[in-house]
């Protein structure tokens, strides 16, 4: 275990020299450019709706179906025909008419013409106002078979959750973040193939195995290669969630999920550096390919280019790629969806890498036998 430590540290000291140091701020020049790129964000309409509701049932049932903090204001008119003339009038961005006395019974017995949105066809503030009835609703008909199980699922729900609040449009956020982690996820793997450089430059120039003439073995020098790597990695990894939550005070998600990207973006990020290495016969070769890999695996794994944009051919490539399942659970993590799906994704991410890891034993192996042969 000590010699591991002392490669390890010797790794570290080959590698954090001169202008390469630099890497270390690297993570917050991202979050502090990225946000700089692409402005101020907007939510539908510039801001939050100003709606007008009528409603004969204001009870606790209408509160969780239209959320006050879902919109700037909502003011409660007498009757339709003045809400419809307000909208017409531009005086009121969205309208909604709650035509029923009892909204939980109509919506449990499928009432068609419960509630009626009046906007404009085209505005982003009647979508905005409608996606947030139907959650509303999905979940009235999904928490329970009475109100009162439904209203105390809904404060279980909203006290279990971990929240993504922003004052600004929740989507266009989750895009700048995925988009951010998308360019941290390509530099990533830059500095992941140059942190492994040490192992391709001492095998160059023989110093390899000059080492293991000593008491160290080839396991215990791969090792400690492997190990300064992962912590350097863990390190920038740490450094990006960290700031992250410093720089972005809307950053509001499950710290112990970010802390499991970490591990698993560090250990993506060292077996396709190891792979690279291995077919690689020297450090011009080595970094040529490492650029011809990495760049498409990261501009194409979604961070960049949402995989559902793709077309099939080139989303099925994606999916080979550990990189792709990890912004994927990223993503989920910032859409706060199961932990189920997140863990799935992250799993992926792990046994592609352990596949990776296999070939490149395979490779080394063979390498080693054609060295014996001749």
């Amino acid at each position: 275990m000590k010699n591991i430590i002392n490669i390890a540290k010797h790794n570290l000291k080959s590698v954090l020299k001169g202008w390469f140091c630099l890497i270390l701020v690297l993570p917050i020049a991202v979050n502090i450019i990225m946000p700089i790129l692409f402005g101020p964000v907007d939510a539908p309409g510039g801001t939050k709706p100003t709606l007008g509701v009528y409603t004969k049932d204001s009870g606790a049932i209408y509160e969780k179906l239209l959320p006050k903090e879902k919109f700037k204001s909502i003011e409660l008119i007498n009757s339709k025909e003045e809400l419809k003339d307000r909208v017409e009038k531009e005086e009121i961005s969205v309208g909604v008419i709650i035509d029923s006395d009892n909204i939980y019974k109509d919506l449990k017995n499928n009432k068609s013409e419960v509630i009626e949105i009046l906007g404009y066809d085209d505005s982003m503030n009647k979508e905005h106002v409608l996606s947030i009835i139907n959650n509303g609703i999905n979940q009235i008909l999904s928490f329970g078979d009475s109100e009162g199980e439904v209203l105390k699922s809904f404060d279980l729900y909203n006290d279990l959750k971990y929240s993504f609040d922003y004052e600004e449009d929740n989507l266009a956020e989750i895009i700048r973040y995925t988009m951010m982690f998308g360019m941290f996820s390509m530099l990533f793997l830059f500095i992941a193939a140059k942190s492994l450089s040490p192992l391709l430059k001492e095998r160059e120039s023989k110093i390899d195995k000059r080492i293991l003439v000593s008491k160290i073995s080839k396991v215990e020098y791969q090792l400690g290669h492997i190990l300064g790597c992962f912590l350097l990695l863990l390190m920038q990894s740490l450094t990006m969630v960290i700031s992250m939550y410093v720089l972005n005070n809307n950053f509001n998600i499950s710290i112990i999920w970010m802390l499991v990207l970490c591990v698993v973006l560090s250990l993506v990020g060292i077996v396709v550096g190891l792979l690279v290495m291995s077919i690689s016969n020297n450090s011009t070769m080595y970094y040529t390919l490492v650029s011809i890999t990495t760049t498409p695996m990261a501009l194409f794994s979604g961070g960049f280019i949402p995989t559902e944009f793709m077309n099939d051919t080139l989303r099925n490539i994606s999916l080979i790629s550990p990189l792709t399942w990890v912004c994927s659970a990223f993503k989920k993590i910032l859409l706060n969806e199961s932990y189920t799906k997140i863990g799935i994704d992250l799993l992926a991410a792990v046994s592609i890498s352990v596949v990776i890891m296999m070939l490149f034993l395979v490779i080394e192996n063979r390498k080693k036998n054609t060295s014996e042969y001749l």
